[in-house]
C-alpha cells in the first residue's frame, strides 16, 4: 500500500495514495460566508471549484487553533467528488504493509483510524470515509 506523508503543526498524518488525485502548491481562495470554521473557501483549479478544508481546524476544532502557514494542498478524490486539504508540507510518499497499521479503538466517525511507524516517526493514518 502507498501512501503520502504530510506535516500539520509539526506532526505527521497520511493518505492512501489511492485517494490522493493531486498535490499542489497553495493557491488562492474565495471564502464561503457562514461555512463551517473548517471550510477554507473554495479554489478554482483549471476550471474545477473544490472546497479547501483547513485540515488542522477539522482535526482540532478548538478555539484556540493557531494559523498555520500551509504550502501545500493535497486533493483528494472519491467517486466524482473532489475535496483540497491544506497541509503544511508532504514530506514523502512511501510503500507499507497494511498490517503494520496500528488499528486504533474508535467510534466510527474518527478522522484518525491508525498508527504506523515510518522513518522513525509516528504516522496518524487518515480515515478517508469520514472526510466524505
Amino acid at each position: 500500500m502507498q501512501i503520502i506523508v504530510f506535516t500539520l503543526n509539526k506532526k505527521y498524518y497520511a493518505f492512501s495514495s489511492e485517494n490522493v488525485e493531486e498535490i499542489t502548491k497553495k493557491m488562492p481562495w474565495t471564502t464561503i460566508p457562514q461555512s463551517p470554521e473548517w471550510v477554507q473557501g473554495l479554489v478554482n483549479l483549471r476550471g474545477n471549484v473544490i472546497t479547501l478544508i483547513n485540515f488542522y481546524k477539522l482535526l482540532s476544532p478548538t478555539s484556540e487553533t493557531e494559523e498555520l502557514c500551509y504550502n501545500n494542498i493535497i486533493i483528494v478524490k472519491k467517486d466524482d467528488e473532489k475535496i483540497a486539504f491544506m497541509v503544511d508540507d508532504v514530506a514523502w510518499v512511501t510503500e507499507i504493509d497494511p498490517a503494520e497499521i496500528q488499528q486504533l479503538e474508535h467510534q466510527a466517525e474518527e478522522k484518525v483510524s491508525g498508527l504506523i511507524q515510518v522513518k522513525d516517526q509516528m504516522v496518524n493514518m487518515i480515515n478517508m470515509e469520514t472526510l466524505f
